[in-house]
């Protein structure tokens, strides 16, 4: 006969944000669950990334995105340097080429100053080349905060700091159905008799966020799969910081990704795909070549394909980019229901923040 084992507070995904929320509830809760439909913490979104930590510059302000992204940069940077979790704190160069661009970096560091992002500077040539002598620009944004981190390091500690509060990360356990009675939700995994029954659940499914949303009928999310492909060249080794150009509607175009190694790849593109699938080919290495060589000098021979990654995008081409939802769904009749959709790129950069907020918005 089926049990219904009782907890104070599920989450469901074992990605960085989910293991940031568990690590947050743990303090205020005594029995806390995370299930995760794959064998270990991390496998999609939170692994699948450039490992950077970004500054706040990019996002509208007063949005949820410039607000946790620019707490959670100064969180995450203090994590690992209490935790021993290598990163590095390089900087990064956004570049222009004319006179166009060099309008959008004067718009882009008024943004990330009303985003209260510290230490923005617009640079001559002259001066980015003292930064990075390889770099190809007219002008460029200095933006110091940016870095680079371990990100798998951050899960494992996360990972350990909750377990050691007692805290159960289930594994190899999909949740199949979710159903609310009265102040519970009662949920159901694949291939498992067992219920799981709490009062408050956290959706942080990265890319099946819609999916475990439309469990309880709540289908007003829509999640759209955005894939970037990473491609690496052995032509760079220890570059002194990031450079970036400036960012298209979809992403932030395809910019150098620096190993804590020294090593370098370039990427992501982004490119709207139906099915969660990072096999990947060189068909784009042209656009890659031609997009790399506006700010590195770099031969088409010196690039091969390295991985691919998926971004769960709450908008498509065309569209206006959508903030971070963190939504507390009461007024739809689901209390203590938090839905996170679309926690795309800053959501390593900003995990410990949404941590925080989600606890906050429990009143908790």
């Amino acid at each position: 006969m089926a049990n219904a084992i009782e907890f104070d507070a599920v989450i469901i995904g074992a990605g960085v944000v989910g293991l940031a929320i568990a690590n947050e509830l743990c303090d205020v809760f005594d029995n806390v669950i995370v299930i995760e439909k794959e064998s270990d913490f991390g496998q999609h979104v939170s692994s699948r990334h450039s490992g950077v930590v970004h500054s706040g510059i990019y996002y509208k302000p007063e949005s949820l995105k410039a607000s946790l992204c620019v707490k959670g940069n100064k969180l995450i940077y203090d994590y690992a340097e209490k935790n021993s979790i290598d990163y590095l704190n390089c900087g990064k160069l956004v570049v222009g080429h004319n006179d166009n661009d060099l309008r959008k970096l004067e718009n882009l560091l008024a943004n990330g100053q009303t985003n209260g992002v510290e230490g923005l500077n617009l640079l001559s040539y002259q001066e980015a080349n003292q930064i990075e002598p390889k770099v190809k620009c007219q002008n460029a944004l200095w933006v110091p905060s940016t870095g680079i981190i371990d990100s798998h390091g951050v899960m494992v500690q996360l990972e350990r700091e909750v377990t050691s509060k007692d805290c159960l990360v289930y594994y190899n356990s999909e949740v199949i159905s979710i159903e609310k009675t009265d102040n519970n939700y009662n949920l159901s995994l694949k291939d498992q008799d067992d219920t799981i029954t709490s009062p408050i659940v956290i959706n942080s499914a990265g890319l099946w966020c819609d999916a475990v949303a439309s469990m309880l009928g709540i289908d007003k999310y829509k999640i759209h799969y955005c894939k970037g492909d990473y491609y690496q060249s052995n032509k760079y080794k220890d570059l002194k910081c990031l450079i970036y150009p400036l960012p298209d509607k979809l992403g932030l175009g395809i910019h150098t990704v620096l190993q804590l190694d020294g090593s370098t790849s370039f990427g992501p593109n982004a490119y709207y795909v139906d099915e969660i699938d990072y096999g990947l080919d060189d068909k784009y290495l042209d656009y890659f070549h031609v997009s790399i060589n506006r700010y590195l000098d770099i031969d088409k021979e010196e690039l091969k394909v390295d991985y691919s990654g998926i971004r769960p995008k709450s908008f498509k081409e065309n569209e206006e980019p959508i903030d971070f939802v963190i939504q507390n769904e009461f007024d739809l009749g689901f209390s203590n229901l938090i839905n996170l959709i679309g926690i795309e790129s800053p959501g390593l950069t900003s995990s410990l923040a949404i941590g925080k907020y989600v606890k906050d918005i429990l009143n908790y």
